[in-house]
């Protein structure tokens, strides 16, 4: 499983240890036997077992090239130990340009307070990859797993996933 960590408050670690900020950058790419549900890494480590042929590399490319969904698309409730996510994302030719929260969680204060961190960062990470898997933020491993499972569900109903 992909874990990364809040690494003082600069942003999120990925499992390779560097370090993202909120200012845009990405969470990069999973460590070597991580598994990622997405497809993601299937390129690199087709190229690496292969020649470079083109024809093994381009199936994670297509079911996204080849969705021009566009409009919004509310994914089902995920609950976890910590309350119930639900997004909705906006779709523009196929790709993901908007993520709104329908339930983040437990409204207590210390819920909200981890899901004010985590979620922007989380948000900002799905519309730079466009996949629902990009990472864990320390202390917000429920948040993150609800999050996920709320953009993967909304993903399938656009026919991104």
């Amino acid at each position: 499983m992909l874990a990364a960590g809040w690494a003082a408050g600069s942003g999120l670690v990925s499992s390779q240890g560097t370090t993202n900020s909120a200012s845009g950058t990405s969470l990069g790419a999973p460590a070597q036997g991580a598994s990622d549900t997405s497809g993601a890494s299937s390129t690199s480590s087709t190229s690496s077992s292969s020649t470079g042929t083109a024809a093994k590399s381009s199936p994670a490319t297509p079911p996204k090239a080849a969705a021009a969904a566009s409009g919004k698309f509310k994914g089902s409730a995920v609950r976890t130990r910590y309350g119930s996510f639900q997004v909705q994302i906006t779709v523009a030719a196929g790709k993901i340009t908007d993520i709104s929260m329908l339930q983040s969680g437990s409204q207590d204060g210390t819920s909200q307070q981890i899901t004010g961190y985590a979620l922007p960062l989380l948000i900002q990470a799905v519309l730079q990859q466009q996949k629902a898997n990009v990472g864990y933020v320390s202390g917000a491993s429920y948040t993150t797993q609800g999050f996920e499972g709320a953009v993967q569900s909304a993903m399938q109903a656009a026919g991104l996933a």
